[in-house]
């Protein structure tokens, strides 16, 4: 078909039946392309995974993200059809799956054009708090909860969103083996939990802190925690997210809980879809963004009269302001007294948490 991948060229037809058509999206170890399963002629998405990685950790991820997702049937997640492996065009072994073509786009792409209703969130929300609850009882942890791992589609007969979660290629089965290198970091660092940040032992309110995140940059349209890996994760051990006022009292009580800094006062995935399907109907819009309150912000003209009346006195008051404005902080550096104190800088990181944060820079997957 012309297309490469990681400068290979790829085959027009993978597994003997799948005729690969565009590119969906392409990460570190692999990449989605739009196909048609020309023998039972449905479309697909045709996951094909990296010929050239031979690394032990992850060529056993790929696996286990294969064997996970052929284990789970549940409308919140995305279905895997049929998995292999076939040779390269240079003759290397490469891995693919054949996955469920699910329609729309991705919630990454969606967010781009600003925040979604609180109403749409709420749904979306509960329906994958429902599927992580599936997961969750069943000993894996997602690990990467992140708008780009979420595809938004609309059902047919109701017109109302629809939200699935893919992409398991770092998850961990509780209290089995790790899928990823001992001690290594996964996962997108705008959207770690604490516990992640830190490089603590995981269990499934990481999910939760994750997907709360998810949901509060939805009705926000900001990251909440952005800037380079190391920089995010430290923010997010010295703070909890800021929750907007303007969203209510259930947002704010709900998204507080779901990003506690203890994983221990979290609620667990099936409270919190319970929670969140009971705020569908709240009615709330979404906080605008900061370009759109920029109308909000612009103060009524002033009336001719009203400036020529004051006009006399105006132009004193505003020059001792100003003289005021020069003499107080001067004269109070001098005594040391009165005002605010000044902001102290953040602890600089010493030890093992600074060689952490270090590692966690340089082993995050994109």
């Amino acid at each position: 078909m012309g297309e490469s991948f990681s400068g290979q060229t790829l085959p027009a037809l993978v597994g003997g039946r799948y005729r690969l058509q565009e590119l969906i999206g392409r990460g570190g170890s692999a990449a989605v392309y739009k196909g048609q399963d020309e023998v039972l002629g449905r479309d697909v998405a045709v996951k094909i995974f990296r010929s050239e990685i031979t690394d032990a950790d992850e060529v056993r991820r790929q696996q286990a993200e294969i064997e996970l997702l052929a284990a789970f049937n549940h409308p919140g997640l995305v279905t895997l059809y049929d998995a292999g492996t076939e040779n390269s065009p240079l003759g290397e072994p490469r891995a693919y799956a054949v996955m469920e073509l699910a329609g729309g786009s991705d919630l990454g792409r969606r967010l781009r054009l600003g925040p979604l209703p609180s109403a749409d969130v709420a749904r979306i929300g509960s329906q994958l708090a429902t599927a992580l609850e599936y997961v969750h009882l069943r000993g894996v942890i997602h690990r990467d909860i992140k708008p780009a791992n979420i595809v938004l589609s609309v059902n047919a007969d109701s017109g109302e969103p629809r939200a699935k979660l893919m992409d398991f290629g770092i998850a961990r089965v509780i209290e089995g083996t790790r899928l990823t290198a001992t001690g290594q970091t996964v996962g997108t660092a705008n959207y770690l939990s604490p516990e992640q940040a830190k490089g603590e032992a995981l269990g499934t309110p990481s999910d939760i802190y994750s997907l709360g995140l998810v949901l509060l940059e939805c009705l926000t349209g900001r990251v909440e925690f952005p800037g380079s890996p190391v920089e995010s994760a430290v923010a997010r051990l010295q703070r909890p997210p800021r929750v907007p006022p303007e969203l209510g009292p259930r947002w704010m009580k709900l998204l507080r809980a779901m990003t506690a800094m203890d994983p221990a006062l979290r609620p667990g995935a099936g409270e919190a879809a319970a929670a969140l399907a009971g705020l569908v109907g709240t009615g709330r819009t979404a906080v605008p963004s900061r370009t759109d309150t920029a109308a909000l912000s612009v103060q009524p003209p002033v009336r001719p009269n009203l400036l020529r009346r004051h006009a006399a006195w105006l132009l004193p008051a505003l020059v001792l302001l100003a003289v005021a404005a020069v003499l107080i902080p001067a004269l109070m550096s001098q005594t040391g007294q009165g005002g605010h104190p000044m902001p102290q800088p953040s602890p600089e990181l010493t030890g093992g948490l600074e060689d952490h944060m270090r590692e966690l820079e340089r082993s995050l997957i994109p």
